[in-house]
């Protein structure tokens, strides 16, 4: 029902190639993009009844050729103007992303983002081991910042948010939206720290295992408020060896 109202306004983009990736939707969303809205791509993903927005984002990105990328979700209405914007701001090594005035000043809204494509590759896109809802943005967001890449902003009026019920946000994910934020804060820091003192990123096996052991600490501290033990997570083949300490009665 998002999609029906928001990629009409994706399409009307100025000189846009508009790609949807359908991430094993049983509602068949492919079916009815290609039906209606045939200049957009469809990216299909099979046999995922779990849903992985980072991967399905980066699926979206390896299928795109043009030079500049701009990531949005289903639940985004981009206003007149908003393609005039993201030209405006394009330049090298930089990315892009709405703001909002608040009473401490400006704050940046983590979508849509935009960055040049080799950018995205270069940093290594979204961290696919994160499996739940949320943090995956502001992780993303951190590495651009860590690796020099200048942030831009333009007003939030030139989009709008379809608002929803929190449920519809975590409808195929296995876990809660508390779990998945608490999963995903401290396996981000634990990245974060580990590229802070070894001046280099986590490989693919351990990205995965290392979510895997904050999961499972987390999982524990919520299972039991008061316990109050140390667990350790450890990063495997790292040499020398390197170890996380969480306290999961913190969580």
């Amino acid at each position: 029902q998002q999609l029906r109202r928001s990629l009409p306004t994706f399409v009307a983009q100025r000189d846009a190639d508009v790609i949807v990736v359908d991430y094993d939707c049983p509602q068949r969303s492919g079916d009815w993009v290609e039906t209606h809205f045939p200049a957009a791509r469809v990216q299909r993903v099979s046999d995922a009844p779990r849903f992985n927005l980072s991967r399905a984002r980066n699926i979206g990105a390896h299928a795109a050729g043009a030079p500049w990328l701009v990531f949005c979700d289903a639940d985004n209405l981009l206003l007149e103007g908003f393609a005039a914007a993201i030209d405006a701001l394009r330049a090298p090594n930089v990315f892009i992303r709405p703001y909002r005035d608040s009473a401490d000043g400006p704050l940046a809204v983590p979508f849509p983002l935009a960055c040049e494509r080799d950018v995205f590759r270069t940093v290594g896109g979204f961290d696919d081991a994160l499996e739940g809802w949320g943090t995956e943005d502001w992780e993303f967001v951190d590495r651009l910042l860590r690796h020099g890449v200048v942030e831009r902003v333009f007003p939030v009026r030139l989009l709008d948010i379809l608002d929803h019920h929190d449920s519809a946000r975590t409808l195929f994910y296995e876990e809660t939206m508390q779990v998945s934020r608490l999963v995903g804060h401290y396996y981000a820091r634990i990245k974060a720290r580990y590229h802070e003192t070894r001046g280099r990123g986590f490989t693919d096996d351990q990205r995965y295992t290392v979510y895997r052991q904050t999961r499972q600490a987390v999982q524990a501290a919520l299972s039991d408020p008061a316990l109050d033990a140390l667990l350790d997570v450890t990063v495997p083949d790292a040499d020398p060896p390197w170890t996380a300490r969480v306290r999961t009665g913190q969580a």
